[in-house]
């Protein structure tokens, strides 16, 4: 059987700039984070506030904390009444969801069979992406704990950046046994991400090399490459 390359449109330009911000902010984030919790440096010269390198991180930290939480917004926003593809319904785990991600897991596992072509998400890629944001979702609730807890309740605006702040995430005090357990659990859920951002993009530079279909471009460009017989041309 003759199979035909279609080059198809999967991503819009306003999801794929989100996408690297969400990537970049992610790495900024982990980077700073890692120097956070063990500190080593120390540079500059005179009075403690021109050689404060913590402070500088812990800026670049917090900038990059509310550029990931404006992308996720706007995502899940996109997710639900983007005009180009609405795609929640594409990484809520269903039973559906499960078998053919299974179907999935074990071709990979044992290259037999064929897999099922996909223009959007495929169920596999669907049900890690769900869990990848909500260990994105945990971290931002246990990462402003974390920072509000060091702010001094005060009037004005700043008071009620603080006061929404304490109100949006002190139950992760509760859920997770103070502050410590709050900085643990943040902790151990940055490596979550970070084990799932290498397998999602491992998995991607696999498909594009051995199937073929371009899909590193799509988060790129925004098109891939789609294989059909000659029944549906």
């Amino acid at each position: 059987m003759k199979l035909y390359l279609e080059l198809v449109k999967t991503k819009s330009t306003t999801v794929r700039v989100l996408h690297w911000l969400l990537f970049f902010s992610t790495v900024s984030l982990c980077g700073t984070g890692f120097y956070i919790a063990d500190p080593f440096l120390f540079y500059g010269q005179g009075e403690a506030t021109e050689a404060f390198t913590m402070a500088k991180i812990r800026g670049i930290h917090f900038w990059s904390a509310i550029v990931l939480d404006v992308v996720f917004l706007l995502r899940l926003y996109l997710a639900f009444f983007s005009t180009f593809h609405r795609d929640w319904y594409e990484v809520i785990p269903s039973p559906r969801h499960f078998w053919e991600a299974a179907k999935e897991i074990k071709y990979y596992w044992t290259l037999k069979g064929k897999l099922t072509e996909y223009r959007w998400v495929d169920p596999l890629d669907g049900i890690h992406f769900f869990g990848l944001h909500l260990v994105i979702l945990l971290q931002l609730f246990t990462g402003f704990a974390l920072y509000v807890s060091g702010i001094e309740l005060v009037g004005g605006i700043y008071g009620i950046w603080a006061t929404s702040l304490h109100w949006a995430t002190d139950w992760t005090l509760v859920a997770f046994g103070g502050l410590p357990g709050v900085r643990l659990v943040h902790h151990v859920a940055t490596w979550l991400v970070m084990i799932g951002a290498f397998i999602h993009i491992y998995t991607q530079v696999w498909k594009t090399i051995k199937l073929r279909r371009a899909d590193m471009s799509a988060i790129i460009g925004g098109y891939r490459l789609r294989a059909h017989d000659a029944k549906h041309r």
